[in-house]
Parts: structure tokens; C-alpha cells; sequence
């Protein structure tokens, strides 16, 4: 008992623990601060709030006013962001900015080194002065984020202030940390700012699509509908040059019309105005009756098309969205099949969802081609065989009706082996509008 009286009366042993319980200090505020600059708030009120838990780290024994400076490097000057305590109107409207080298602060940023000054009044350095300014040293800390200058942290401190042999080790380590913060801020800042010019580029994007779209639907279904009529001879014979030229006409205006059709498909989706009706259903119902639908194109080619459904449960979808991609996918094999070839459709129950799948005789698809697919306006190395025209927007309309069903769309395909296209619904997905 006697030595552990001994020990605490004991120079050497006090300071240990005078040690200790600073070490201690300086783990708590650093974890402090680092965890407020974490936090899902603005920039300032961040660096406010870890102000304000530095100012009362007790070993740095500074008065309570701080305050950040941020740097403008193109410009070579520090302007004031923020600040905690009580300063003069004087003081903030004239240390808005301050040029790089212009007194303490302006010095940190040109030099990037840790200051301190005694007195405002003694030191030469503190060169900004204003009525009734008190006699006040500073710590002046510069913020860097790896070796680049972000700003300029400032405290105030009495004159002449007791000065712990750690402060500057601490002071830089809190500076890093806050210098990384504002890079990380500024860096989510541009994230958002870019994200909203791009969401209102596409929105303006789809909104001309749609105007564009509506404006030429007329006008083409017209010419459509004039090259028919003639091509068909229906006001009057013509000869067979005539007759080709206006088959032609109908052909391409044909395509046109296809085309404005997926736009209008890819604009109404993107800008969230096509609704999704789920209603349960089954699967191989809707796939039947697109392959029926199917069957005269496969014929014109000579290619048999066959359907072998699968034990499927019923599943909620949109019948009209998933009808279109059914229909898509099957188009898609009679297009790029060669004649005398089969076509096999097929359901199958997987462990969480439903698959819908084509399987081809087809050319097949390069990897290159695989890593296209699903995208808007890509030209693939593999063509139709019939001389069908292809849009381009097809497969990417269907990854996009098929996603807004929480479900997946891909294709499995080796060169000269033909492919296999395929889509899965969820069989417990949410019903949603």
C-alpha cells in the first residue's frame, strides 16, 4: 500500500499518467473528427461541427475561434468558408479573400508549412490588423490532400501559448483529414452535377425523340400508304419498273415506321411514361401464341419453328411488354437464320424465375458482338439472311422491358453454332405500376 502511495506522489509516475490520459485525448478527438466528416451533411456544417470538436481538445488550449480558408490556386487566393465563435463584421468582410503570401495564412498556403505565432501585434507576419483586435496568437494549419493545398485552418490562441510537444503532429494529422474530406465533397458534388446535366440532356433527349417521332408518323405512314397503293395496282396498272420503284418506296417507309416505333418505345421508357401492368398469367401462353404468329415468316425462309414448353408456374407480367420482347426474339432468329434451318422455343422453370429461350442455327455471334448486344444503335458483324433491315433498338428495348420486371436478358453464342437468346422473370416479383 505504501508503494502505491509512493508511486502516485511520484514526479516520474504523474507524468506517465499525465502521458496517458493525453494520448487518450488525442485518439478521441481524432476519431471524433474523422467520424463528423463522415457524416451525410453539407460541406460546411462538416467542417463547422469538427471546428468546434477541435477548439475543445484541452491540450491544444485555444481560445474558441477558427475558421477555414479554401483555395483557389488559379487564382492564388484563400477565401473564407467558414468560421465558429464570435468575429467582427470588420474581420469577416475583410479576410473574404486573401492572396497567396499576404499575412499568416497567406504565407501557410505559399510555403505549405505549419505556423505558429505569439502575438498578432509582435509578429511581423500578422500583417491584417482592425479595431479593437485584441492580442491573440494563432496556429496556422495548411490542408493538404496528397501534396495538393486545399485551404488554410486557423485558431486562435492566447499570446505566447503553452505548447504541447505533439500539437503540430496532431494539428497536420486533423488537417489531412479535413483536406481529404473537401477533395472527397467536391468530388461527390461533381458526381451529382454531372449526373443532372446528363438526366436533363437525356430527358431533353426523349423529349425531342417523342416530338420528332409524333411529327414524322404522319407524313410517312402517308408515303407507306401512297407506294402500296401503287405498287398493288389498286388506281391503275403499272408497268414494272414503276412497280419495283414503289416497292421499294414501301419498303423503306416500312423500316422508317419501325423505326420511329422503337424511338417512341425508347423515349416512353427512359422518361418513366410507359406503365408496367404485372397480372398473373402463364408464360407458355403468350409464348404460343407468338410462335404461331411467327410461323408464315419462318415458312417464307423454310425454317421450322418449334415450341417445347416447360411444367412453368404462373408469374406476374405486363402481357403487351413481354408479348413485344417474345415476339422480338423470335423475329430476331427467323431474321438472322439461314433457310432450311430450325428454330427451337423453349420455357423452363428455374429455381426463382421463369426462362424464355431461342435457340438458333444461325452464324452465331463473335464475343465482340456479345459485349454490343442490348445496346442502343449497334451495327453487328452477323447480318439478316433475307435482307431484312434491322433497326438496332430492338434488344435494347427488350432489356429494358425486361429489367423494369426485375428479371434478365442474355445470350449464349459460339461462332458457327448458332445462339441462344433468352430472358428470366421472377416468379415472386412485386407487382408494380
Amino acid at each position: 500500500m505504501t508503494t502505491e502511495i509512493q508511486e502516485k506522489k511520484d514526479p516520474y509516475f504523474q507524468e506517465i499518467e499525465k502521458e496517458i490520459r493525453r494520448r487518450t485525448e488525442e485518439y478521441k478527438v481524432l476519431h471524433e473528427i474523422a467520424k463528423i466528416l463522415h457524416y451525410p451533411e453539407s460541406l460546411k456544417n462538416i467542417l463547422i461541427s469538427a471546428l468546434t470538436t477541435l477548439i475543445r481538445f484541452n491540450e491544444l488550449e485555444v481560445e474558441h475561434k477558427a475558421g477555414i480558408f479554401l483555395a483557389d490556386p488559379e487564382k492564388k487566393v484563400l477565401r473564407l468558408y467558414c468560421t465558429v465563435g464570435e468575429f467582427t463584421k470588420e474581420f469577416m468582410e475583410k479576410e473574404k479573400e486573401i492572396s497567396y503570401g499576404a499575412c499568416l495564412c497567406g504565407k501557410a498556403a505559399v510555403s505549405g508549412e505549419f505556423l505558429i505565432s505569439n502575438s498578432c501585434f509582435s509578429d511581423s507576419r500578422h500583417e491584417h490588423k482592425f479595431d479593437g483586435m485584441t492580442a491573440h496568437g494563432h496556429y496556422i494549419v495548411p490542408l493538404k490532400s496528397k501534396k495538393q493545398l486545399i485551404g488554410v485552418l486557423f485558431l486562435y490562441t492566447d499570446e505566447s501559448p503553452p505548447w504541447y510537444v505533439r500539437s503540430q503532429e496532431i494539428l497536420l494529422s486533423i488537417g489531412g483529414l479535413i483536406a481529404d474530406s473537401i477533395v472527397s465533397h467536391r468530388r461527390e458534388q461533381e458526381i451529382r452535377e454531372k449526373n443532372d446535366q446528363l438526366k436533363e440532356l437525356n430527358e431533353l433527349k426523349n423529349k425531342f425523340l417523342g416530338i420528332a417521332s409524333h411529327d414524322l408518323r404522319n407524313p410517312l405512314y402517308l408515303i407507306k400508304t401512297f407506294s402500296e397503293v401503287l405498287k398493288d395496282g389498286t388506281v391503275g396498272a403499272i408497268n414494272d419498273k414503276q412497280k419495283e420503284i414503289s416497292t421499294k418506296i414501301f419498303n423503306a417507309s416500312a423500316f422508317m415506321q419501325s423505326l420511329l416505333e422503337n424511338l417512341l418505345d425508347i423515349s416512353k421508357i427512359e422518361s418513366g411514361k410507359i406503365e408496367i401492368n404485372k397480372e398473373p398469367q402463364d408464360l407458355n401462353s403468350t409464348a404460343e401464341q407468338q410462335v404461331e404468329m411467327s410461323q408464315l415468316l419462318a415458312e417464307k425462309k423454310n425454317i421450322q419453328l418449334h415450341f417445347d414448353p416447360g411444367v412453368v408456374p404462373i408469374i406476374s407480367y405486363d402481357t403487351d411488354a413481354i408479348t413485344q420482347v417474345i415476339g422480338n426474339f423470335i423475329g430476331n432468329a427467323v431474321k438472322f437464320s439461314p433457310a432450311n434451318s430450325k428454330i427451337l422455343v423453349t420455357t423452363e422453370n428455374l429455381e426463382n424465375s421463369v426462362r424464355f429461350s431461342v435457340h438458333d442455327e444461325g452464324p452465331g455471334l463473335s464475343k465482340e458482338d456479345q459485349q454490343l448486344l442490348f445496346k442502343e444503335f449497334q451495327t453487328l458483324s452477323a447480318k439478316p439472311t433475307g435482307g431484312e433491315k434491322s433497326t438496332g433498338l430492338g434488344l435494347a428495348i427488350c432489356k429494358k422491358l425486361v429489367h423494369m420486371h426485375e428479371g434478365k436478358v442474355g445470350v449464349s453464342s459460339e461462332l458457327g453454332k448458332g445462339s441462344v437468346f433468352y430472358f428470366s422473370l421472377p416468379i415472386n416479383a412485386t407487382t408494380s405500376n
